[in-house]
Protein backbone atom coordinates (compact mmCIF):
# COMPACT_ATOMS: atom_id res chain seq x y z
CA UNK A 1 0.00 0.00 0.00
CA UNK A 2 1.30 3.45 -0.90
CA UNK A 3 1.09 5.98 1.91
CA UNK A 4 -0.73 9.21 1.25
CA UNK A 5 1.65 11.39 3.22
CA UNK A 6 5.15 11.38 4.60
CA UNK A 7 6.61 13.56 7.29
CA UNK A 8 10.02 14.97 6.56
CA UNK A 9 12.62 17.50 7.70
CA UNK A 10 15.59 19.18 6.08
CA UNK A 11 17.88 16.67 7.80
CA UNK A 12 16.15 13.80 6.01
CA UNK A 13 17.64 15.04 2.77
CA UNK A 14 14.74 16.03 0.52
CA UNK A 15 15.88 18.53 -2.13
CA UNK A 16 14.97 22.15 -1.49
CA UNK A 17 11.33 22.81 -2.30
CA UNK A 18 10.54 19.10 -2.67
CA UNK A 19 7.47 18.31 -0.60
CA UNK A 20 6.68 14.61 -0.23
CA UNK A 21 3.42 13.68 -1.93
CA UNK A 22 3.16 10.11 -0.66
CA UNK A 23 3.74 8.51 -4.05
CA UNK A 24 5.88 5.48 -4.86
CA UNK A 25 8.99 7.64 -5.13
CA UNK A 26 8.55 8.89 -1.57
CA UNK A 27 8.01 5.36 -0.26
CA UNK A 28 11.21 4.24 -1.97
CA UNK A 29 12.98 7.31 -0.60
CA UNK A 30 12.02 6.38 2.95
CA UNK A 31 12.86 2.69 2.54
CA UNK A 32 16.24 3.46 1.00
CA UNK A 33 17.39 4.63 4.44
CA UNK A 34 18.58 2.16 7.06
CA UNK A 35 16.74 3.85 9.92
CA UNK A 36 13.36 3.45 8.21
CA UNK A 37 14.02 -0.18 7.36
CA UNK A 38 15.21 -0.90 10.89
CA UNK A 39 12.09 0.60 12.52
CA UNK A 40 9.72 -1.17 10.11
CA UNK A 41 11.43 -4.53 10.64
CA UNK A 42 11.15 -4.13 14.40
CA UNK A 43 7.43 -3.38 14.18
CA UNK A 44 6.93 -6.47 12.02
CA UNK A 45 8.95 -8.77 14.30
CA UNK A 46 7.16 -7.44 17.37
CA UNK A 47 3.84 -8.65 15.91
CA UNK A 48 5.01 -12.22 15.30
CA UNK A 49 3.30 -14.93 17.40
CA UNK A 50 5.26 -15.83 20.51
CA UNK A 51 7.21 -12.55 20.68
CA UNK A 52 6.39 -11.39 24.19
CA UNK A 53 7.80 -8.55 26.24
CA UNK A 54 10.98 -10.43 27.24
CA UNK A 55 11.91 -11.19 23.64
CA UNK A 56 10.96 -7.70 22.48
CA UNK A 57 13.27 -6.13 25.03
CA UNK A 58 16.06 -8.62 24.45
CA UNK A 59 16.15 -7.90 20.73
CA UNK A 60 15.34 -4.18 20.87
CA UNK A 61 11.91 -4.45 19.23
CA UNK A 62 10.32 -1.90 21.55
CA UNK A 63 9.46 1.76 21.06
CA UNK A 64 12.62 3.87 21.34
CA UNK A 65 14.96 0.90 21.85
CA UNK A 66 17.86 3.25 22.59
CA UNK A 67 15.98 4.36 25.72
CA UNK A 68 15.37 0.74 26.68
CA UNK A 69 19.09 0.03 26.25
CA UNK A 70 19.99 2.94 28.51
CA UNK A 71 17.57 1.87 31.24
CA UNK A 72 18.85 -1.71 31.05
CA UNK A 73 22.46 -0.61 31.40
CA UNK A 74 21.55 1.63 34.34
CA UNK A 75 19.60 -1.02 36.23
CA UNK A 76 22.21 -3.72 35.59
CA UNK A 77 25.04 -1.55 36.89
CA UNK A 78 22.99 -0.40 39.88
CA UNK A 79 22.17 -4.02 40.77
CA UNK A 80 25.79 -5.14 40.47
CA UNK A 81 26.94 -2.32 42.74
CA UNK A 82 24.25 -3.04 45.32
CA UNK A 83 22.01 -0.01 44.75
CA UNK A 84 18.31 -0.44 45.41
CA UNK A 85 17.34 2.27 42.95
CA UNK A 86 18.49 4.34 39.99
CA UNK A 87 17.37 7.53 38.22
CA UNK A 88 17.01 7.98 34.45
CA UNK A 89 16.77 11.45 32.92
CA UNK A 90 15.53 13.02 29.69
CA UNK A 91 16.79 16.51 28.88
CA UNK A 92 14.42 17.95 26.29
CA UNK A 93 10.93 16.52 26.72
CA UNK A 94 9.11 18.45 23.95
CA UNK A 95 5.73 16.77 23.34
CA UNK A 96 6.49 14.03 25.85
CA UNK A 97 6.54 10.86 23.74
CA UNK A 98 10.10 10.08 24.75
CA UNK A 99 9.45 10.58 28.44
CA UNK A 100 6.45 8.25 28.31
CA UNK A 101 8.53 5.60 26.52
CA UNK A 102 11.28 6.04 29.12
CA UNK A 103 8.72 5.50 31.89
CA UNK A 104 7.45 2.35 30.19
CA UNK A 105 10.96 0.91 29.94
CA UNK A 106 11.60 1.88 33.54
CA UNK A 107 8.61 -0.15 34.68
CA UNK A 108 9.78 -3.19 32.72
CA UNK A 109 13.36 -3.17 33.99
CA UNK A 110 12.35 -2.34 37.54
CA UNK A 111 10.26 -5.53 37.54
CA UNK A 112 12.97 -7.53 35.77
CA UNK A 113 15.88 -6.48 38.02
CA UNK A 114 14.28 -5.50 41.31
CA UNK A 115 15.93 -2.05 41.04
CA UNK A 116 13.52 0.85 41.55
CA UNK A 117 13.71 3.31 38.65
CA UNK A 118 12.89 7.00 38.97
CA UNK A 119 12.12 8.87 35.73
CA UNK A 120 12.73 12.62 35.44
CA UNK A 121 12.28 14.93 32.46
CA UNK A 122 13.62 18.49 32.18
CA UNK A 123 12.20 21.02 29.73
CA UNK A 124 11.58 24.75 29.49
CA UNK A 125 7.94 24.00 28.77
CA UNK A 126 7.85 26.83 26.25
CA UNK A 127 9.68 25.31 23.30
CA UNK A 128 13.25 26.01 22.30
CA UNK A 129 14.86 29.31 23.28
CA UNK A 130 16.77 31.57 20.91
CA UNK A 131 20.19 30.29 19.91
CA UNK A 132 23.10 31.59 22.00
CA UNK A 133 26.05 30.16 20.07
CA UNK A 134 26.77 29.76 16.33
CA UNK A 135 27.25 26.07 17.12
CA UNK A 136 23.58 25.85 18.17
CA UNK A 137 22.50 24.87 14.64
CA UNK A 138 20.38 28.03 14.18
CA UNK A 139 19.89 27.03 10.54
CA UNK A 140 17.87 23.98 11.67
CA UNK A 141 16.19 25.01 14.94
CA UNK A 142 14.49 28.19 16.08
CA UNK A 143 12.74 29.78 19.07
CA UNK A 144 9.46 28.11 19.91
CA UNK A 145 10.19 24.77 18.27
CA UNK A 146 8.84 21.70 20.12
CA UNK A 147 6.35 23.23 22.51
CA UNK A 148 4.56 21.14 25.11
CA UNK A 149 0.90 20.47 25.89
CA UNK A 150 1.37 20.51 29.67
CA UNK A 151 -2.06 19.28 30.67
CA UNK A 152 -2.18 16.33 28.27
CA UNK A 153 1.33 15.20 29.18
CA UNK A 154 0.91 15.49 32.94
CA UNK A 155 -2.31 13.47 32.73
CA UNK A 156 -0.30 10.53 31.34
CA UNK A 157 2.94 10.79 33.32
CA UNK A 158 2.10 8.53 36.23
CA UNK A 159 5.01 8.55 38.66
CA UNK A 160 7.45 10.16 36.22
CA UNK A 161 8.57 13.66 37.19
CA UNK A 162 8.47 16.69 34.90
CA UNK A 163 10.65 19.64 35.85
CA UNK A 164 9.70 22.82 33.98
CA UNK A 165 11.77 25.97 33.66
CA UNK A 166 15.14 27.35 32.64
CA UNK A 167 17.56 24.41 32.87
CA UNK A 168 20.35 26.66 34.15
CA UNK A 169 18.19 27.18 37.24
CA UNK A 170 16.14 23.99 37.54
CA UNK A 171 18.99 21.48 37.25
CA UNK A 172 21.20 22.80 40.10
CA UNK A 173 18.09 23.39 42.22
CA UNK A 174 16.92 19.82 41.62
CA UNK A 175 20.32 18.35 42.47
CA UNK A 176 20.30 20.34 45.72
CA UNK A 177 16.73 19.64 46.84
CA UNK A 178 16.83 15.95 45.82
CA UNK A 179 20.34 15.16 47.05
CA UNK A 180 19.20 12.55 49.57
CA UNK A 181 16.90 10.84 47.08
CA UNK A 182 19.63 10.78 44.42
CA UNK A 183 22.07 9.15 46.83
CA UNK A 184 19.69 6.19 47.04
CA UNK A 185 18.77 6.41 43.31
CA UNK A 186 21.88 7.70 41.50
CA UNK A 187 21.61 8.73 37.87
CA UNK A 188 22.44 5.87 35.51
CA UNK A 189 21.05 6.96 32.13
CA UNK A 190 20.67 10.35 30.45
CA UNK A 191 19.08 11.27 27.13
CA UNK A 192 20.38 14.53 25.72
CA UNK A 193 17.76 15.86 23.31
CA UNK A 194 18.25 19.60 23.56
CA UNK A 195 19.47 20.17 19.98
CA UNK A 196 21.62 23.19 20.84
CA UNK A 197 25.28 23.12 21.85
CA UNK A 198 24.62 25.77 24.52
CA UNK A 199 21.64 23.92 26.06
CA UNK A 200 23.55 20.63 26.05
CA UNK A 201 26.44 22.36 27.81
CA UNK A 202 23.99 23.41 30.50
CA UNK A 203 22.64 19.86 30.88
CA UNK A 204 26.18 18.55 31.30
CA UNK A 205 26.22 20.45 34.58
CA UNK A 206 24.86 17.15 35.89
CA UNK A 207 28.42 15.80 35.58
CA UNK A 208 30.42 18.98 36.13
CA UNK A 209 30.53 19.40 39.91
CA UNK A 210 32.87 17.61 42.31
CA UNK A 211 30.08 15.62 43.98
CA UNK A 212 29.67 12.01 42.90
CA UNK A 213 26.89 10.73 45.18
CA UNK A 214 24.14 11.49 42.65
CA UNK A 215 25.80 9.43 39.89
CA UNK A 216 26.68 5.86 39.11
CA UNK A 217 30.38 5.55 38.23
CA UNK A 218 29.40 5.03 34.58
CA UNK A 219 26.35 6.79 33.16
CA UNK A 220 25.01 5.74 29.77
CA UNK A 221 24.08 8.70 27.56
CA UNK A 222 22.08 8.93 24.34
CA UNK A 223 22.74 11.92 22.08
CA UNK A 224 19.65 12.41 19.95
CA UNK A 225 20.75 15.11 17.53
CA UNK A 226 24.10 13.89 16.21
CA UNK A 227 22.92 12.71 12.75
CA UNK A 228 23.39 15.34 10.08
CA UNK A 229 25.85 17.42 12.16
CA UNK A 230 29.64 17.42 12.54
CA UNK A 231 31.91 17.08 15.57
CA UNK A 232 32.38 20.84 15.92
CA UNK A 233 28.73 21.87 16.36
CA UNK A 234 25.64 20.90 18.34
CA UNK A 235 25.71 18.16 20.94
CA UNK A 236 29.06 16.80 19.78
CA UNK A 237 30.68 20.18 20.35
CA UNK A 238 29.22 20.33 23.87
CA UNK A 239 30.72 16.92 24.63
CA UNK A 240 34.09 18.07 23.28
CA UNK A 241 33.98 21.20 25.44
CA UNK A 242 33.18 19.11 28.50
CA UNK A 243 35.97 16.61 27.87
CA UNK A 244 38.52 19.37 27.39
CA UNK A 245 37.64 20.80 30.79
CA UNK A 246 37.21 17.48 32.64
CA UNK A 247 39.83 14.93 31.69
CA UNK A 248 39.12 12.82 34.80
CA UNK A 249 35.47 12.26 33.85
CA UNK A 250 35.26 11.82 30.06
CA UNK A 251 32.16 11.27 27.97
CA UNK A 252 32.87 9.07 24.97
CA UNK A 253 31.15 7.07 22.27
CA UNK A 254 30.85 3.34 23.00
CA UNK A 255 33.16 1.68 20.50
CA UNK A 256 31.97 -1.37 18.57
CA UNK A 257 28.48 -1.31 20.09
CA UNK A 258 26.78 -2.26 16.82
CA UNK A 259 28.60 -5.60 16.79
CA UNK A 260 27.16 -6.51 20.20
CA UNK A 261 23.61 -5.22 19.66
CA UNK A 262 20.92 -7.30 17.90
CA UNK A 263 20.14 -6.25 14.31
CA UNK A 264 22.96 -3.67 14.09
CA UNK A 265 20.78 -0.63 14.99
CA UNK A 266 21.78 2.83 13.73
CA UNK A 267 21.16 4.34 17.18
CA UNK A 268 24.14 2.41 18.54
CA UNK A 269 26.36 5.14 17.07
CA UNK A 270 24.66 7.67 19.35
CA UNK A 271 25.34 5.88 22.64
CA UNK A 272 28.01 7.47 24.84
CA UNK A 273 29.09 6.79 28.42
CA UNK A 274 30.21 9.23 31.10
CA UNK A 275 33.11 7.56 32.94
CA UNK A 276 33.58 9.07 36.38
CA UNK A 277 37.18 7.94 36.85
CA UNK A 278 37.40 9.55 40.31
CA UNK A 279 34.20 7.89 41.56
CA UNK A 280 34.94 5.69 44.61
CA UNK A 281 33.04 2.81 43.01
CA UNK A 282 34.62 3.15 39.58
CA UNK A 283 37.03 0.27 40.09
CA UNK A 284 34.56 -2.12 41.71
CA UNK A 285 34.36 -5.30 39.64
CA UNK A 286 30.99 -5.88 37.98
CA UNK A 287 30.61 -9.59 38.58
CA UNK A 288 28.82 -11.13 35.61
CA UNK A 289 29.37 -8.20 33.26
CA UNK A 290 31.85 -10.18 31.18
CA UNK A 291 33.47 -13.59 31.06
CA UNK A 292 36.44 -14.18 33.35
CA UNK A 293 38.12 -17.17 31.67
CA UNK A 294 39.06 -18.18 28.12
CA UNK A 295 39.89 -21.91 28.22
CA UNK A 296 41.76 -23.48 25.31
CA UNK A 297 39.41 -24.89 22.67
CA UNK A 298 39.43 -28.64 22.19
Amino acid sequence: MVRRSSRTTAQKGHPFGRRPSGGVADVLWDWSKSGTRHAARNRLLRKLPGVGAAAAYRFGLVERPHYAYGVRRATELAARLGHRGVTVVEFGVAGGNGLLALAEHARYYAAATGVAVRVVGFDSGAGMPAAKDPRDLPYLFGPGFYTMDHDRLRARLGTAELVIGDLAETLPAYLDTHAHLLRDHPVGFVSLDLDYCSSTNTALGLFRGPAHEHLLPRVTCYLDDLPGTIEQIGEAAAIADFNTAHTDRPIGRVLGLRAFTPFDPPWADQIYVHHRLDHPDYGRLEIGATGDQLPLDH
